[in-house]
């Protein structure tokens, strides 16, 4: 859509000039989002007095524009498109709603008879044929629609589920099977459905009797589930009017669920990167402390070593100082220095018996 850009001065000028009813139909905004608009930066707008009196001539006062602190250098406006109702200001589901409404080649009406079924349309009515009404019936494996209605209705479901899923594979859309559960398929997500007629609950007339659930011939589409679950059902307008707001509803569903799994999916691969970091922190804190309680042992044992060296020469001393260093002593000093070399870390000595296993 084309924009143009406007000063605060210009749009009071034209609120002045041209009724907003107008200005919709040259701008693709809403009576209410013109005066929002407005109201957002500031701009007097005439009661609605003022045009009887400006077409009759009648004095009126022209309520000033007012400067204001954060005075904004442009406003944008989108410029309508010729016979293009959609109004910027208003929700996706309205606007994608009526994008689908104007598509002139959108298959949007159900009709009284079925003509070129789709495959799914002849599948259902196989699957019909087959069950006989055996809702347990499992043996039938093609592809049909989830309907849960009674005979007197079937033909009317069909016909709205006939033409429901050719507008979704005119949009680009299927239905399809998920695990086995027949689903809408919508850039690749999977949205349950089902097409059910309503009962209405006649409580029992006796004191040992059961209720009794009558159906209503009013016909419900569900799709979703939990949270994200939406019905449409038949009531002053019947579900057969709704089909480009179903459609949108569906189309838009489909995106925040993708956004939604995107989201998810970019939290997980930053939740598993900032897992495997502290992991890797970790393993690396362990390698060092297993390292740093190497250094400490081994430290230790050189310390050990130290002392042990010392002890002997200190023998090796006393026994010279008391002239008592015999054969047996000198072998015992030769003993003990061979252990302290074999407890050293700097030298590890093989030694034949500390060394056994």
């Amino acid at each position: 859509m084309k924009t143009i850009e406007l000063t605060r001065k210009e749009l009071y000028d034209i609120v002045w000039s041209t009724p907003v009813s107008k200005l919709t139909q040259e701008y693709a905004l809403s009576n209410d989002g013109i005066k929002k608009l407005c109201k957002q930066f500031e701009i007097p707008m005439p009661d609605g007095g003022y045009w009887s009196k400006l077409k009759f001539n009648k004095p009126f006062k022209r309520e000033e524009l007012h400067l204001i602190s954060n005075e904004v250098d442009k406003i944008v406006l989108t410029i309508r498109e010729e016979g293009n109702p959609v109004n910027v200001d208003q929700t996706p589901l309205t606007i994608r709603t009526k994008e689908i409404e104007n598509d002139l080649k959108a298959p949007l009406v159900v009709p009284d008879k079925i003509e070129k079924p789709d495959i799914l349309t002849i599948q259902t009515k196989d699957y019909w044929n087959e069950s006989k009404g055996n809702v347990f019936y499992d043996k039938y494996k093609k592809l049909h629609y989830p309907i849960r209605v009674g005979d007197k209705h079937r033909d009317r479901a069909l016909r709205f589920m006939d033409i429901l899923t050719k507008l979704l594979r005119y949009r680009g859309h299927t239905i399809a099977k998920e695990n086995h559960d027949t689903c809408i398929l919508i850039d690749g997500i999977y949205i349950d459905f089902d097409l059910r007629e309503a009962t209405k609950r006649i409580p029992a007339t006796t004191p040992h009797g059961f209720s009794e659930y009558i159906p209503t011939g009013e016909l419900i589409l569900k799709i979703g589930k939990y949270s994200g679950e939406k019905e449409w059902r038949d009531g002053k307008v019947k579900i057969e009017e709704l089909l480009a707001r179903i459609v949108a509803k569906l189309e838009i569903y489909a995106q925040e669920k993708k956004k939604q799994e995107e989201a998810s999916r970019l939290w997980r691969l930053q939740y598993d990167s900032e897992l495997k970091r502290k992991e890797e922190i970790k393993k690396r804190k362990d390698e060092e402390i297993t390292k740093f309680n190497k250094l400490v042992a081994l430290s230790e044992q050189h310390n050990k070593t130290i002392l042990i060296r010392q002890y002997i020469e200190a023998e090796k001393q006393h026994a010279i100082n008391t002239n008592s260093l015999t054969p047996e002593k000198q072998e015992w000093i030769n003993w003990a220095t061979d252990k302290a070399d074999w407890l050293d870390p700097l030298i590890n000595k093989p030694d034949e018996i500390l060394d056994a296993k």
